[in-house]
């Protein structure tokens, strides 16, 4: 049988992996970091996407730019860089990507979680282990699916409009979305009331936003609540 890479440990790992993998009602990945190649994925995954394993890993770094839809790699990105610097096998991640599967011709949500597989003599992480399932298949959390989506375009969709904010305005930003009044911020910051209300419409005019709502929204969206 053909090997998944030419290291003999991380072999051996994979094929006593395998068999969970193929009993996991779920997308089962895994993928070498450098040079960047899915080495494994288990049947439910290959059917989803009409491929073979072969095919799959002939595919390689073209992986992602014909799957999946880019608009979404952001916040992934970020969030593995912060994984393989912290080096910790037992940390992982959650996301929400956008699939395009061989049956479907729309863009198929699903939600992931990635982490470490394997790592070399020093340390280094140089492969991931991906779990995914398309959302529409959770039943169980229709509603809480729904928000997790709605949240990830609201993200994706103002993500430049809030990189505009200053570091005072995020702040005051935060004090207005958990009900401060412009002199409670005034005496908190130690500013006048009339500074807070000209950031309070600063703040307003980069982000296009006019209510406590609004402000609340941005503030959970990017965690400063």
């Amino acid at each position: 049988m053909e090997a998944f890479s030419n290291n003999k440990n991380l072999d051996m790992k994979i094929r006593s992996f395998i068999p969970s993998a193929e009993a996991m009602p779920a997308v089962i990945i895994i993928q070498q970091l450098e040079p960047f190649e899915s080495i494994y994925m288990n049947e439910n995954g290959l059917k989803g996407l009409g491929l073979t394993l072969e095919e799959l890993r002939k595919i390689g770094n073209d992986y992602l730019q014909n799957f999946f839809n880019l608009d979404d790699a952001e916040d992934f990105l970020i969030k593995l860089k912060n994984m393989l610097d912290s080096r910790e096998t037992n940390e992982s991640f959650t996301f929400l990507q956008q699939v395009k599967l061989k049956e479907s011709p729309d863009w198929v949500w699903h939600i992931g979680s990635t982490r470490i597989f394997f790592q070399d003599a020093e340390g280094k992480p140089t492969h991931l282990l991906t779990t995914a399932i398309p959302i529409d298949e959770l039943k169980h959390i229709p509603n809480k699916a729904r928000r997790l989506l709605a949240e990830s375009e609201f993200l994706r969709s103002n993500i430049s409009k809030f990189l505009q904010l200053t570091n005072r305005e995020r702040e005051i930003l935060r004090l207005v979305a958990v009900g401060k009044s412009s002199l409670q911020i005034s005496n908190q910051l130690y500013i006048s009331t009339e500074t807070v209300n000209t950031h309070r419409k600063n703040i307003k005019s980069k982000l296009g936003i006019s209510t406590i709502f609004d402000f609340t929204q941005y503030a959970q969206a990017y965690d400063l609540m």
